[in-house]
């Protein structure tokens, strides 16, 4: 590529709309010669489009002036078809190298999502999972998942158009090409797409125009068998401010839930992490399982926590052979250490509560309703857990019910945890939500 036009689609990228940069300009084949820059359109129809559009023709050849004031435009057609298929490779956006499905650790939290995506990724345009949403708390691998689903795909086609956008870019893209008046090629660019990929999908809530405009993107891709993966932060019929006609065609597809990882797989998420050539710490599995029984809530606190722990041991200068749990408990600090927490027992009952999708005044009610038992039982044992009340101080709280029913809850509960893997799950995931861990 010409060097000059190299910086000038650097310069037209940040001042265009990304619709009409990546559908017309960033296509533009480049070569300079005798001070003259050719630049030639992949078809007749995307050379007569720049034309018909004088501020976009003005806008490039203003670029090449800033550059050198010397050098002339003249524009064409690339009757290639070898170069127009290279153009369509290229048109994929960049997707973040390191998520892919190799360097993704299974477990329990994240199996069924990854083997859906994998699934979907192997043959896009024939899915039955169309739209797929993963959704889940921040910081649980869901965009890794996603970008890995688009890496594959690319690798089975790699004349796939693969679209990749945080759900925040979308609207910022909405917003310019209304100024602009250019909606029409920022529809066109998504459209487009083979595989779009949107992060955060949540996130249009409230934003009525873009909702708009996104309806349409979907329709189309929908009716034309393109898939559509999303993450979102919790299930799509819950997504406050969203329209009907969005939430049912969200819903529609298959909605997966990332949840916490386990301490297994936590601890096998820090040995993989260990490895990578920017980290290269010797770690055990002791000293992995050890980190991980402290560092509960998510991947990306993983990743924190080994980064503390790489910074530590490269400036104190200590042996990556002599990591120790000492060693770790002085460099994570805070994070090892039990912090001193002080739960009421209100704090408890509403978070219960959200959880299981139930009003406070059921949880204590008397109510013999089998949902409302559990919750209440839940509660009752993560009180007696988590706060310093005596058993009959509990009961208080509890619709005054005496202290042996809430030694009852407790032990069964505690059974329950031995064997019911999903009241371990919900026991976990409610303590993390309660203590902010």
């Amino acid at each position: 590529m010409s060097q000059t036009w190299a910086k000038c689609l650097d310069s037209l990228k940040s001042s265009l709309p990304l619709g009409e940069y990546s559908v017309w300009v960033k296509p533009l084949q480049a070569s300079e010669r005798n001070e003259i820059l050719y630049l030639n359109a992949p078809s007749a129809s995307a050379l007569k489009y720049i034309h018909n559009h004088k501020s976009l023709e003005s806008a490039i050849v203003l670029a090449v002036s800033e550059q050198d004031r010397k050098i002339k435009v003249r524009f064409g057609v690339t009757e290639s078809k070898k170069k127009l298929n290279s153009q369509t490779k290229h048109h994929t956006t960049p997707l973040f190298p390191e998520y892919t499905f190799d360097n993704l650790v299974l477990g329990t939290a994240n199996q069924v999502a990854a083997l859906a995506s994998r699934q979907i990724a192997e043959k896009i345009g024939a899915s039955p999972y169309n739209p797929f949403i993963i959704y889940g708390e921040s910081g649980l691998g869901k965009t890794h998942l996603m970008q890995a689903a688009g890496h594959l795909a690319l690798e089975k086609n790699p004349s796939a158009k693969i679209i990749y956008v945080p759900l925040m870019d979308f609207v910022r893209n909405i917003t310019t090409s209304l100024r602009h008046n250019t909606i029409e090629n920022v529809k066109l660019f998504y459209q487009s797409a083979d595989l779009l990929l949107v992060d955060d999908i949540h996130l249009i809530a409230g934003k009525d125009k873009s909702q708009e405009e996104f309806f349409h993107v979907f329709n189309f891709l929908f009716s034309t068998k393109k898939q559509i993966i999303f993450t979102c932060d919790q299930p799509p019929k819950n997504i406050k401010d969203l329209e009907n006609r969005l939430k049912t065609r969200f819903s529609q597809g298959l909605n997966l839930q990332l949840s916490p990882p386990e301490l297994e797989m936590r601890a096998a998420i820090l040995l993989k992490k260990s490895q990578n050539p920017q980290i290269s710490l010797s770690l055990t599995e002791d000293v992995a399982l050890f980190i991980a029984s402290h560092v509960v809530s998510n991947v990306r606190d993983l990743e924190g926590a080994l980064l503390k722990l790489k910074a530590f041991v490269d400036f104190s200068q200590i042996d990556h052979s002599l990591i120790t749990k000492d060693v770790v408990e002085g460099a994570l600090g805070d994070l090892i250490k039990p912090k001193k927490l002080f739960i009421e027992v209100n704090e408890v009952q509403k978070t219960v509560s959200k959880y299981y999708g139930i009003t406070v005044s059921d949880l204590v009610s008397n109510s013999r309703k089998q949902h409302l038992v559990k919750a209440r039982q839940m509660a009752i044992y993560l009180c007696h857990e988590l706060t310093s009340l005596s058993l009959a101080k509990i009961g208080q709280n509890f619709g005054n019910r005496d202290h042996s029913t809430v030694l009852y809850s407790c032990e069964k509960l505690k059974a329950l945890i031995e064997t019911n893997e999903e009241i371990k799950n919900d026991i976990e995931n409610i303590k993390i939500k309660i203590t902010n861990l």
